[in-house]
């Protein structure tokens, strides 16, 4: 008996997204610029914001991307 194609297992997790249209035309275009397809282009979006939040000090503040930077109070010279 063959499985139907809700039983066969995924090598990936699948996400559903709402996005506003600003947003979705957006990465369309990037992914249109770099002929891939539009959620192959989030996936990387994606990936890139964690790297940018892992490794190189950056928060999401506010919705967006920032640089933080780790100088507490006490090194600070007045």
């Amino acid at each position: 008996m063959q499985n139907s194609v809700s039983e066969v297992p995924r090598k990936d997790e699948r996400l559903t997204v709402a996005f506003d249209k600003e947003t979705l035309d957006r990465v369309a275009e990037m992914a249109s610029q770099d002929e891939r397809p539009t959620a192959r282009q989030v996936l990387l979006l994606v990936r890139a914001a964690i790297e940018l939040i892992d490794e190189q000090g950056f928060k999401l503040v506010e919705g967006k991307l920032r640089k933080v930077l780790e100088q507490s109070l006490e090194e600070m010279d007045y």
